[in-house]
């Protein structure tokens, strides 16, 4: 690859930490209930999701009131105002069939990619140390981490374009990042660990 060799751990530490941040997928869906319509939008990160919810607003004379019909259907915790969080793990036990097969891919990808972020922590203040305890190349080891991570959210946002009608049409364009990510660090050579 044109990474040379001694610098190949860095990436493999800038990737992990490229994978942790950048948003796997987002989605915009609007529900309406009882004549009410609500509107929320979903950016995923591999570790939470937020959710920005637009509640129904009821008219009556010169009264107006928001009506929260969005919280029987989503995960989530306030965090303030109409912004909430979720995470794999608390929206496994909400959702059901689709939506709960797609969680459950996303918690595989997040513990995937939550443990490509430790093994950079750990490559990134220990370098030494860890490339001599490894028995394969950590380069290898980062990007077998995050192409794990890279098809848990793939067919998480399958199965969200499956629930669209549920969770709205998933824009999944962090996934093509870890992918990529994922490819460049399994091509590329590092430096290997010494035999011993």
């Amino acid at each position: 690859m044109w990474v040379r060799s001694e610098y190949a751990n860095e990436l493999a530490v800038l990737s992990a930490w490229l994978a942790v941040i950048v948003p796997w997928s987002g989605a915009r869906h609007a529900e309406t209930e009882a004549g009410l319509t609500s509107e929320v939008t979903f950016v995923r990160f591999p570790l939470f999701e937020l959710q920005f919810r637009d509640p129904a607003v009821l008219e009556i004379g010169d009264r107006r009131r928001e009506v929260e019909t969005l919280a029987n259907s989503y995960p989530g915790t306030e965090l303030f105002g109409n912004l909430f969080v979720a995470s794999p793990v608390s929206s496994l036990g909400v959702y059901s069939g689709t939506l709960w097969q797609a969680t459950l891919l996303w918690a595989v990808a997040a513990l995937a990619i939550g443990l490509a972020f430790a093994f950079s922590l750990a490559l990134y203040t220990r370098e030494t140390r860890v490339v001599a305890a490894l028995l394969v190349s950590p380069v290898r080891l980062m990007g077998a981490l995050l192409a794990v991570g890279a098809l848990g959210t793939a067919g998480a946002s399958w199965l969200h374009y499956l629930a669209r009608d549920t969770v709205g049409a998933p824009v999944p364009l962090g996934v093509l990042v870890i992918g990529g990510l994922a490819a460049m660090l399994l091509r590329t050579e590092g430096v290997e660990p010494a035999e011993g």
